[in-house]
């Protein structure tokens, strides 16, 4: 658990230090627009679609087929929840692009609330996203770091589908713990994933599930992810939908980006973009890049869709991540029911809600992310209804 830094320095130990200076310059952000987060698609097209669910390695028709999706219960191809991601990406770091710093960004941890499916075609799509606190704090080993806190608010024609609230950690870059070196597999292991690949269950789909079949305890089946290649850092790269610069564009942007802009350790080159970092290989080794917090989010998410049905609804993730998934790494997600109610909105309509927990693990067993997922299931003649009119809340007791 972390805890706030007084500021109560001597007139000796006054000089600011990197995570100072970022507060300072971040705290003038709270309550305003973020200035670093790009905005990604505006529309649900088929191309933006299907771009998002191939990158999550999703099968599912619903989110890649328009006929099967206009068969289903929503009469419409949908697309995967974590999709909000590419209309603009949770995770503000506050002013650190403004400020000088020695600093690794880290998107910690990610909540999103949605209160409505996306649909194929859906235009006007918008992700206002505002920080929302910046403080100094002490990570469990006593380092000094900053921690941002934003939220981005996703909107359809004006009407809000969704929320999300991100939190960013920015850690010293010396006291970051050592790079693992890239995995390499026995033919025991390889033989392992291959057989998990080739007998992977397909999504539910179509067949509904039940929230009065559902019980405390069930375990959900065990999807492997990975080994993480290049071309899925690359496929992610254009499924969040922010713009990618090169050449003399980037060159002009970094120019007036001072806490963004580095001197490649390697090259030598003094305009290079820092959050490139996690993904240059020659930067990373021996461990290789490292995939986006955002992609471990969607992965998460994935899960609970395949879990659920077509017919479910999913209205909660939240996620914490604990550690790097890198180039080669293998994740395992699973998921056990946690609990089961029912739950009112405000607009009187009644829920039937499951609770999920999503554990991925890679290839050593370490924990990689941890999600916590509310679905609202269908029971016979009670489909979800949607959309959700604000908060819900809870009608039973939890269940044991």
């Amino acid at each position: 658990m972390t805890r706030v830094v007084q500021h109560d320095r001597t007139a000796e130990e006054a000089v600011p230090t990197d995570v100072d200076r970022v507060v300072r310059a971040g705290e003038e952000l709270v309550g305003f627009l973020a200035p670093d987060v790009e905005p990604g698609v505006d529309v649900a097209s088929w191309l933006n679609v299907t771009r998002f669910a191939e990158a999550l390695g999703d099968e599912n028709p619903l989110y890649t087929d328009p006929e099967h999706g206009a068969g289903s219960s929503h009469h419409s191809m949908l697309a995967p929840p974590a999709f909000v991601l590419a209309v603009r990406m949770p995770g503000s770091a506050g002013a650190a692009d403004q400020v000088d710093h020695q600093l690794a960004t880290d998107l910690a941890a990610v909540t999103v609330t949605w209160d409505d499916v996306v649909r194929l075609g859906d235009r006007h799509l918008t992700g206002r996203i505002h920080v929302t606190g910046v403080t100094a704090e002490l990570t469990a080993a006593g380092r000094p770091k900053a921690t941002v806190t934003s939220t981005v608010d996703y909107q359809r024609d004006g009407e809000r589908i969704a929320r999300a609230q991100a939190q960013v950690d920015l850690v010293p870059i010396a006291d970051l713990p050592p790079i693992r070196p890239l995995r390499r597999y026995d033919p025991a292991e390889i033989d392992r994933m291959k057989h998990e690949l080739d007998t992977e269950p397909p999504p539910r789909g179509t067949t509904p599930r039940f929230w009065k079949d559902v019980t405390v305890g069930d375990i959900g089946v065990t999807i492997l992810k990975g080994p993480l290649t290049l071309a899925d850092l690359m496929v992610w790269t254009f499924a969040e939908g922010r713009p990618v610069r090169a050449g003399n564009l980037v060159h002009q942007r970094l120019a007036e980006r001072a806490g963004r802009r580095a001197t490649h350790p390697i090259t030598q080159w003094p305009v290079w973009d820092r959050a490139e970092a996690g993904l240059d290989s020659a930067v990373t080794d021996p461990g290789g890049p490292q995939a986006p917090g955002g992609l471990l989010f969607a992965l998460a998410t994935q899960y609970a869709t395949h879990w659920m049905g077509d017919d479910g609804f999913l209205r909660q993730v939240g996620a914490r991540l604990h550690r790097p998934f890198r180039y080669g790494d293998a994740l395992r997600l699973t998921g056990s029911v946690t609990d089961r109610c029912t739950a009112t909105d405000e607009a009187g309509s009644r829920h039937h809600a499951v609770h999920l927990r999503v554990d991925g693990r890679d290839q050593l067993d370490e924990p990689v992310i941890t999600a916590h997922a509310v679905v609202l299931l269908p029971d016979p003649g009670k489909p979800v209804r949607l959309p959700i009119r604000g908060g819900l809340v809870r009608d039973t007791p939890p269940e044991t």
